[in-house]
């Protein structure tokens, strides 16, 4: 009875109880889901009583809040359930959330209709077409965007950076030597040499180039071919050419050697520009998908992309027509393939691009044969291009001196994906006499099928500055070629040309073309061809090639023309790039003659030589040539192949024999006083030269293994990997007892405050070293000095000395 009294007054507590515990567990779940609802807000809904107003319509901040309540907070942006990577800025103002403008860009969102406030923020609830969730929890700003508030996001491969051309300042000299002696009923020795002479500095190249002839008697002489002096500005895309040059023209104007000044747009000093207009491809993915590029079946671009529309912003390697594909795959494999036919030209130049030239000077004469022959009135002439759409390119030349006015104008129309055609007319008018020019063509190219049409008409009393020169007067070409692709590595052309000038005459000829590949070891070729204004002038030829492997081909070729009949028979193994034995055997016979042939060239880095024999009716002639370089620079010559264009001249400091690589490729080795010489570089692109750290010294210290490096035009570049030697040591310490000291204690250099952490048996190494050094040791429970000797020439070979004892000095004892 009593435990159920006291039980009878107790429920009532225990029920109090009850629903105190019930209380503070709602309370609590209470607060934690509250909690959650502060840790992810939809900043356009929810109500501003229940929630901090982060969203829907901004609220009224009191007009005096000071800066220092405004949160600032570095977020992940996502948008359409795709993160950026990248952490960015945002504000949280009197519960609003602010990002400004180029943050928003950056993101893929469209803002330029938008008005920023006074400070140049946004508030992301003012935005229309974006929902906005901020996640405290993640430290995420979580954007849903409508696909008419991004913009279109630019994808594709990105070329690696084009370092800035350097300019150097050195001297080149090539050279062509060739003796040719000659046996049988005549005997005759000949020696020929062509040199080109140039001299590169930040302020232009000067270059001359010429012929020395020694045939005997009194033939030997030396004949000038070219003498000018050119800069040029990759920036603005211009050079100036002043001495020896050829004028610039068109498909139906004419070049000309002149002697005077050029000044052009020139498109060559900046290799990654693509002049001509390129297709744009474009999609969008609702979720985040790869995407895929592909051309006439092959893949040409392969990347990610976020939700919206994008852009595929990649150059194909095509000309002409094609097929594109563009394959947009999500997450869970759906694929969406869109086909788009596509024409690419590379005659017609892109909206807006603007290319000129234009020069004046003498005619020159007598080339080749004089050195000096200028006629002594002046001529000029003028090109320009223009893109006014990326269909229509409009172009205009005049020229005239000598009492010739010139001119006329042309456009390349681009016709979609079939083609392009092109029209063009001029007028000259010299000494009374008129005359005019018309021209017009058509082109398309296709994967399997190819077909061009040119016709171009002079009237009679037509002239431009190439007649004044005295080369042939030009009255008509018209040409036709069509090209098929037959089966998958076969293709046939014919083409028809009917020309007429004062020095070649008329012909009018039809051309038959066969070309096939059978394997990889087998290709055979077949030519015909009819001159229907001349009788019983026709021919042929029909030729097989087989490669027997380790690049060695033999080829045999019989050809019949005026009514004979001949036959060929070829072996020949090319030298290899980097150097090494080629040779070229040959025989040949007909009905009137009689021939054999061999050579053999031996290619190496500083040049390249080559001897034939030939035997020819009885008369045998020998030939040994040398090709190649030499180039001053830095303050030391260095043989080379011919060099054309750019190069680089590697410095290593002095070291010998450290082997160079240029893109990955081995080219030889540093001499004796640490220089190579590499040829072949592409100007004004990014070369990359290499050293291999392995082959150096084991004192040897170096900034970087690898250079990009970029040469201007017919000049040279220095590659210089500085170098330095290490004069230091690994060093043991001890303390007074003889014991090494612990590692982990730090010795600090007195002189240099060169730092070292001692490891095992007390060793801490130091890259310089003086003859005598003080060294402080402190952690670990030491406090010590010790003073080390060093001989600077044992550095070479990275000695450890020691031990040296390391001692407490009663300074050091009182510092304890």
């Amino acid at each position: 009875m009593a435990t159920s009294a006291l039980d009878a007054r107790d429920a009532p507590r225990a029920g109090a109880r009850a629903r105190l515990g019930r209380t503070l567990r709602n309370g609590i779940l209470l607060m934690a889901m509250s909690e959650a609802a502060i840790a992810q807000v939809d900043i356009t809904g929810g109500s501003p009583a229940a929630l901090p107003s982060l969203g829907g319509a901004p609220g009224v901040a009191p007009p005096d809040e000071p800066r220092e309540s405004i949160q600032r907070l570095v977020l992940e942006i996502v948008v359409n359930q795709t993160s950026l990577g990248e952490p960015s800025d945002f504000e949280l103002r009197h519960g609003q959330l602010y990002a400004e403008p180029h943050t928003l860009e950056a993101a893929g969102i469209r803002v330029n209709d938008l008005k920023p406030d006074a400070d140049g923020w946004l508030a992301l609830a003012s935005i229309p077409g974006l929902h906005a969730t901020y996640s405290s929890a993640r430290q995420q700003a979580i954007l849903d965007v409508t696909q008419a508030r991004q913009t279109v996001r630019q994808i594709g491969y990105t070329l690696p950076p084009t370092p800035k051309a350097t300019p150097g300042t050195g001297f080149v000299l090539n050279y062509d030597v060739a003796y040719t002696r000659q046996y049988g009923d005549e005997h005759e020795d000949n020696l020929g040499v062509w040199s080109e002479q140039r001299l590169f500095t930040p302020f232009g190249v000067f270059d001359n180039t010429g012929t020395y002839l020694n045939a005997g008697g009194d033939s030997n002489r030396y004949t000038r071919l070219d003498t000018n002096w050119t800069f040029s500005n990759p920036a603005r895309l211009f050079t100036l050419t002043v001495g020896d040059a050829i004028s610039s023209s068109l498909p139906w104007s004419r070049s000309v050697r002149f002697g005077g000044v050029q000044i052009q747009r020139d498109f060559s000093l900046r290799p990654d520009l693509i002049t001509f207009p390129l297709p744009m491809f474009t999609g969008s993915a609702a979720v985040p998908s790869a995407v895929d590029l592909y051309i006439n079946g092959l893949r040409q671009y392969s990347g990610e992309v976020a939700p919206g529309p994008f852009q595929i912003a990649q150059a194909p390697s095509l000309t002409g027509a094609g097929v594109a594909q563009v394959v947009v795959t999500d997450a869970l494999g759906r694929r969406v393939t869109t086909s788009v036919p596509l024409y690419i030209n590379a005659t017609l130049l892109s909206k807006g691009l603007l290319n000129y030239s234009a020069e004046a000077g003498f005619l020159r004469d007598d080339y080749t044969l004089r050195s000096f022959v200028y006629e002594s009135s002046p001529v000029y002439s003028g090109t320009l291009s223009y893109g006014v759409a990326d269909w229509l390119t409009l172009q205009a030349h005049t020229e005239g001196g000598q009492g010739l006015a010139n001119a006329g104008a042309g456009a390349v129309i681009g016709l979609s994906h079939y083609g392009a055609i092109s029209l063009a007319s001029a007028g000259s008018r010299i000494g009374g006499m008129t005359g005019a020019l018309l021209s017009g063509g058509y082109q398309y190219i296709g994967p399997r099928f190819s077909f061009s049409m040119q016709a171009t008409h002079a009237s009679d009393g037509y002239r431009d500055v190439a007649a004044l020169s005295g080369t042939s007067l030009f009255q008509h070409v018209y040409q036709v070629t069509t090209s098929v692709a037959i089966l998958r590595a076969q293709s046939a052309t014919v083409s028809y040309i009917d020309s007429e000038d004062s020095f070649s005459g008329h012909a009018r000829v039809v051309t038959l073309a066969y070309n096939a590949q059978f394997g990889k070891r087998w290709s055979l070729f077949a030519t015909v061809y009819r001159d229907f204004l001349q009788k019983d002038v026709w021919g042929g030829s029909i030729g097989i090639t087989l490669a027997l492997g380790h690049d060695i081909s033999v080829s045999k070729t019989v050809a019949q023309s005026g009514g004979q009949t001949t036959l060929d028979l070829t072996a020949s193994r090319p030298a290899d790039f980097s150097g090494g034995w080629g040779w070229s055997v040959q025989a040949g016979a007909g009905a009137d003659y009689r021939h054999a042939f061999a050579g053999a060239n031996y290619r190496t880095s500083f040049g390249e030589f080559q001897a034939t024999a030939q035997r020819f009716n009885g008369t045998t002639t020998g030939t040994a040539e040398a090709t190649g370089a030499f180039a001053i620079m830095d303050g030391t010559v260095l043989p080379s192949r011919t060099i054309t264009d750019g190069f680089a001249l590697v410095s290593t400091d002095g070291v010998a024999n450290v082997p160079v690589s240029q893109e990955n490729r081995p080219v030889g080795a540093t001499n004796a006083r640490g220089y190579l010489l590499v040829p072949d570089l592409t100007s004004y692109q990014r070369n990359q030269i290499a050293i291999d750290p392995l082959a150096l010294p084991a004192d040897a210290r170096i900034d970087t293994t690898r250079l990009n490096v970029a040469p201007e035009r017919r000049s040279g570049v220095l590659a210089h990997f500085g170098m330095s030697r290490y004069l230091g040591a690994s060093v043991s310490f001890v303390d007074s007892q003889g014991a090494p000291l612990p590692p982990g204690a730090v010795a600090t250099h007195a002189t240099t405050g060169e730092t070292a952490v001692l490891g095992y048996d007390g060793v801490a190494f130091f890259s310089q070293l003086n003859p005598s050094n003080d060294v402080r040791i402190r952690g670990r429970g030491t406090d010590c000095s010790a003073r080390v000797p060093f001989d600077p020439a044992s550095a070479r070979d990275l000695p450890q000395i020691g031990p040296f004892v390391c001692a407490t000095t009663p300074r050091q004892q009182d510092d304890k």
